[in-house]
């Protein structure tokens, strides 16, 4: 009986053993396979390159690893894992190998190195990029829900992750393998798309002050922050609405935004990350996450993509509207003028640049035109098409379109405004007809976000309708039109330019009456430092900010505001420095 007693006590070890052990290789996940339940996920895989990747290392190691062994690509003085992304899961192949062997196993070898000849082996067992490399899936699924997590083949367990976007990081950034040329991820970093919650923070805080979440979404005046700022906040805590999702991440009083709300649960917030325009099933797809519906939608092209956040395209009275300006849509009256035919979204926010470069490795996704390399040169978009210009010629030529517009945007503001005025209690149709159609054009122009560098040509086209339209109101009303000297009409506080900026920016405003005026730069914190305090005559006033606080001090990357006081005129700005 006690020798029984024994051999059953040695068979629970070696039971507990054997469980510890599968659980450390990450054999305790589950064996189901997923394209019975996910079929339409399965299929998007296997038509995109996620589920491709065997032949891509294949080949870079028939072309740049000749002579080298395994050991030499995987731990050599210029290391490469090609299994950590390509295929991690492939050290679970025959009972479990390390990276090294999983190398040399799943691609040819010649004397145990590398060749020109070097092709895919047992293909049959290469995993690819599959579900559970990025899906920690639990042994009692679907009882237990799976969660994201990187399959670590090193160690052959899977990583935790913080945001969704540090998953795609690991393999398209930097996170895990510091010297990879593979910079999306920290492209994106650098880009106003991962700089979302806080910029809505302050919205909430500034606006929507008094009122709960319900009414910001639903309201008279929804303005669906979540949609575009945070698409996918939505599937945070196994999924929620637009709504529930606006309370979870931004803080409260009673169930109201009040003046100090701001961001709450940091940690979840994606921001725009790499699944609110990939569907990750099939990632080269033009996907845009549907926050409402929870569903990927597929578009022809970038352009449609862009849209549906920086356009009409979803939410039809939005002031983001330079899809609007680069396709002609919304304006009234004015034929549509294309300045560089054929040129979209992607084609100057999204060029790759030349081979080796920061802008090839960032993949576009700074959104940048311009990206600094490591020599302290530019590369230009604009050279990708414009292959006799240089970056310098190419800032040269958008800050001259700019300012062109620029000053035409002046003169039709304060044309327009003087028009309005005019017909406050005017009950003339046709001319009530002109000022809409006037102000429709004028806030076209307004809600672009180039500084009037996009589709310059039309805006100009769509100025110069506002300025005639007002100045035939004038002239049937019998007022005089305003002469450049002309002191402004309004109270003004426009856009800063640049934005996002570094080292510096242009604040602008507007003083129709002499008056005590204070411009203060803010950020969620407090006050940082103050441009201006003190009596101004009524005029237009451009001040600079140099990025730095009131001690001289350079500030860090982030949102800030900009307020302007003067007389009983308040108004709040934001802007985005980044480094």
């Amino acid at each position: 009986m006690r020798k029984r007693n024994l051999f059953t006590l040695y068979v629970l070890i070696a039971m507990v053993l054997f469980i510890m052990t599968t659980v450390k290789v990450g054999s305790s996940q589950s064996t189901l396979d997923c394209s019975l339940c996910h079929s339409v996920n399965h299929q998007l895989w296997m038509q995109g390159k996620h589920s491709k990747t065997q032949m891509d290392v294949a080949g870079e190691l028939a072309e740049e690893r000749i002579g080298q062994s395994p050991d030499s690509v995987i731990n050599g003085a210029d290391a490469e894992n090609c299994i950590a992304c390509h295929g991690p899961l492939a050290v679970k192949t025959n009972g479990g190998m390390t990276d090294v062997e999983a190398l040399g196993h799943f691609f040819t070898t010649e004397g145990g190195v590398f060749s020109e000849n070097t092709v895919a082996a047992d293909t049959a067992n290469w995993p690819n990029v599959f579900c559970t490399s990025c899906h920690n899936v639990p042994a009692d699924h679907p009882a237990s829900l799976p969660v994201f997590a990187y399959f670590n083949s090193t160690t052959a367990q899977y990583d935790s992750i913080g945001k969704i976007s540090s998953l795609c990081g690991r393999c398209h950034g930097a996170l895990r393998f510091e010297d990879t040329d593979h910079l999306t991820f920290n492209g994106w970093k650098m880009s106003k798309h991962s700089l979302t919650q806080d910029d809505v923070a302050g919205e909430l805080a500034e606006e929507w002050a008094g009122l709960p979440p319900d009414s910001v979404m639903n309201g008279s005046e929804p303005e669906n922050c979540i949609a575009c700022h945070g698409p996918t906040a939505v599937l945070a805590n196994g999924g929620m609405t637009e709504t529930e999702a606006l309370a979870h991440f931004f803080t409260t009083e009673n169930g109201n935004f009040s003046e100090s709300t701001v961001s709450a649960n940091q940690d979840q917030w994606p921001d725009v990350s790499c699944i609110a325009c990939h569907n990750p099933h099939d990632p080269e797809a033009h996907s845009y996450f549907n926050s409402a519906t929870g569903k990927y939608e597929v578009f022809d092209n970038t352009a449609e993509l862009c849209g549906q956040c920086h356009g009409s395209l979803r939410f039809p009275d939005t002031d983001h509207r330079s899809y609007n300006i680069e396709k002609g849509v919304g304006a009234v009256g004015v034929t549509f003028v294309e300045t560089m035919e054929g040129i979209t979204c992607t084609d100057c926010h999204m060029s790759s640049g030349e081979e080796d470069t920061k802008a090839s490795m960032y993949h576009g996704h700074t959104w940048a035109v311009f990206v600094d390399e490591e020599d302290g040169s530019q590369t230009a978009a604009c050279t990708s098409c414009h292959e006799g210009m240089n970056a310098a010629a190419s800032e040269g030529i958008i800050k001259s379109f700019q300012s062109k517009t620029q000053a035409s945007l002046d003169s039709a503001e304060t044309v327009f405004a003087l028009a309005d005025s005019v017909m406050q209690g005017n009950a003339d149709e046709t001319l009530k007809s002109k000022l809409d159609e006037a102000e429709a054009n004028l806030f076209l122009v307004q809600s672009d976000e180039s500084g009037g560098f996009h589709n310059q040509h039309f805006q100009m086209a769509l100025l110069e309708d506002v300025i005639q339209k007002s100045n035939e109101i004038l002239s049937t009303t019998g007022v005089e039109k305003p002469s450049p000297e002309q002191a402004p009409q309004s109270f003004a506080l426009l856009q800063n330019y640049p934005n996002p900026f570094n080292p510096s920016t242009t604040i602008r405003y507007a003083l129709p009456t002499v008056s005590q005026v204070r411009l203060d730069i803010i950020n969620i914190q407090g006050e940082i430092k103050t441009l201006v305090n003190g009596h101004q005559a009524a005029s237009s006033y451009k001040v600079v900010w140099d990025g730095t606080d009131s001690n001289g001090n350079e500030v860090t990357s982030g949102l800030y505001f900009y307020k302007l006081q003067a007389g009983n005129f308040t108004k709040v700005r934001q802007m985005i420095f980044m480094k």
